[in-house]
């Protein structure tokens, strides 16, 4: 059966209507909360083209799971009840088919076509030729789903094949205890004669991961639950299965020292932990979580959690930037765009797979950079990498990574498997990640100059940056028609410079796109370095850190700058230890480390 049959979606209208938000209108929402109290949450949703306040009061784990909610006109503040009228009106807008509204009923939980909806929900059916049911939930709009002949029939087959003789979203029913009584029956009379053959000889018994259970708590010591993992997956990994992320920025290498937690002080010490902790805190029982699995923690507690949801990707544009340097562009499979602070990242899941040493589809006027590596076929097993965006999302809708593939010195040395799988994954495919975290991003609501220094592939969180800071202010510049009260004051945005090095011109990044914005905005100026430059190159010939202290004293007073650095390992520590030197406060100097 074709998969939007077998989902009901068959007369599904899949598109929104556009929202057109007068934020001028718009009640601030701790007006709203003020008074409606008892809330536990509060977000904007948007129903028939119109904004609204949705409050939760008693939040399910799911949307599907018990939920307690008031809608509340973003204009009016006053509070919105789902009558049969509204919600025919939203079924209608879900509904592309031919037929007409037959019928509209409110029903109590569970439903017969969603077992494992917990919340009332209206019914809007269709007469139509397959049957159609839109489901609207009362208390918040949200489509609950469509269903017709063609899911209700492949409802029977999972339910067959879930087990779910009771359709209760449940296999827990008397055939289902009566079968698993004679298997386990079975299974321990097999295990017995298992073990028996395995002592004498018959079998070599392999041992298989266990699974143990944690006992989580929070930084202020707060109970957080139970959770069951792996022994065979670092508690890094392991926690992401149950929804939550420590910071990392190495993917669980062991070389950032920020995936920090307290275990027992009798768990055994790596090599990575005597680095990131003094003796002290190891006494005390801090650890990293890329370094220790289950079978070594009975409780653990968090230093430090980021919010993180998974979402699919699917890749819809990889080319070249550079000679080593690819820009990747994702799409959201089934879900809205992600809005995040520019200068954010994200935790991709590379999964296992066969990798090569060259990059697939390389262009001819390429591959005399890459003459010199050898070819090279190897398999590698699952991991995760982190990668900053390099495009703000108040600019598209897309998720833009500028991502250096990583080669291999020798045969003796895999290439960089994160880098090498993504910038050969084929256009359409999908991958797996987790984020935006927001980490490194711009002092909001600061008028101080930025100074943004960057190398190689260190540019992407930088022009996300940039490309905020200038989207801002294109925006207030189109709102505020005013004219200068002072001919010398500058209203036009925060004034930004910008110190990028590369080895060649061939590796400046986005050069052309730098250029025209330094015509554009003469608030932003671009200064463009090279290490390895040719004849032809007229510019600057110094690592960019250098290029910056030159100038420095020229862009703004020293208390009046931020600093916003990303790159290799050396440009970072020189470029601190620099700025410190003249001065300046850690407050002012924020960076993002990939190494």
């Amino acid at each position: 059966m074709d998969s939007a049959k077998s989902y009901g979606h068959t007369y599904k209208n899949h598109g929104r209507p556009n929202a057109e938000v007068d934020n001028a209108r718009l009640v601030e929402p701790h007006e709203v909360l003020r008074r409606f109290k008892a809330s536990v949450s509060l977000q904007t949703t948007y129903l028939l083209g119109a904004p609204y306040y949705l409050l939760n009061h008693k939040k399910g784990l799911y949307a599907n799971f018990e939920n307690e909610y008031t809608l509340v006109d973003a204009y009016t503040a006053e509070a919105l009840n789902i009558d049969k009228v509204f919600a025919a009106k939203l079924a209608k807008l879900s509904y592309n088919g031919p037929g007409d509204m037959s019928s509209v009923k409110l029903l109590p939980p569970p439903l017969d076509d969603y077992s494992n909806q917990y919340n009332a929900s209206w019914q809007i059916n269709f007469s139509d030729d397959i049957n159609t049911s839109v489901y609207v939930e009362a208390g918040s709009g949200r489509i609950v789903g469509h269903s017709d002949d063609h899911k209700r029939l492949a409802d029977i087959f999972h339910m067959l094949h879930f087990m779910d003789y009771a359709n209760e979203s449940s296999f827990n029913n008397i055939q289902i205890i009566l079968f698993a009584i004679v298997t386990l029956w079975l299974s321990l009379t097999g295990l017995i004669w298992t073990v028996e053959l395995g002592f004498r000889g018959q079998y070599r018994i392999k041992f298989f991961a266990k699974h143990q259970s944690v006992k989580l708590f929070d930084k202020h010591q707060k109970s957080m639950g139970t959770v069951t993992l792996s022994s065979h997956t670092n508690l890094l990994d392991g926690l992401i299965a149950h929804d939550i992320s420590l910071p990392s920025n190495c993917g669980g290498g062991g070389t950032c020292g920020r995936c920090k937690v307290m275990i027992s002080p009798r768990c055994k010490m790596t090599s990575a932990d005597h680095f990131y902790f003094t003796d002290k805190e190891l006494q005390q029982g801090y650890r990293l979580a890329c370094q220790h699995f289950s079978n070594d923690v009975e409780q653990l507690s968090f230093i430090d959690v980021t919010n993180g949801q998974k979402h699919t990707l699917e890749l819809s544009e990889s080319r070249f930037v550079s000679p080593y340097i690819k820009e990747l562009r994702f799409k959201v499979t089934g879900g809205s765009p992600l809005l995040f602070k520019a200068g954010a990242y994200m935790r991709f899941f590379i999964p296992a797979a066969k990798g090569i040493s060259m990059p697939l589809n390389l262009p001819e006027k390429l591959k005399p950079h890459w003459h010199h590596i050898e070819h090279l076929e190897y398999e590698h097993l699952a991991c995760t990498r982190n990668y900053s965006l390099a495009e703000s999302s108040m600019n598209t809708d897309e998720l833009v990574f500028t991502i250096k593939i990583q080669s291999a010195p020798n045969n003796g040395v895999l290439p960089g498997v994160g880098s090498s799988y993504l910038c050969n994954l084929h256009i359409g495919k999908s991958i797996e990640a987790i984020g935006p975290f927001e980490e490194f991003y711009a002092v909001k609501d600061s008028q101080k100059t930025m100074v943004l220094i960057g190398a190689g592939s260190g540019m992407a969180p930088l022009k996300s940056i940039i490309d905020e800071q200038l989207a801002i202010d294109s925006k207030v510049n189109n709102i505020n028609e005013a004219p200068k009260v002072n001919e010398d004051e500058n209203i036009d945005g925060r004034c930004i410079h910008f110190f990028y090095g590369a080895r060649k011109e061939s590796d400046l990044l986005y050069a052309d796109k730098f250029y025209q914005m330094a015509e554009e905005f003469e608030h932003f100026q671009y200064y463009p370095t090279l290490s390895q430059a040719n004849d032809r190159w007229s510019g600057a010939t110094e690592y960019a850190q250098h290029l910056m202290a030159t100038h420095l004293y020229s862009i703004d007073k020293l208390d009046n700058i931020e600093f916003y650095l990303c790159g290799p390992k050396d440009l970072m520590t020189q470029t601190i230890d620099l700025l410190k030197a003249k001065g300046v406060k850690d407050s002012a100097i924020s960076f993002e480390s990939f190494n």
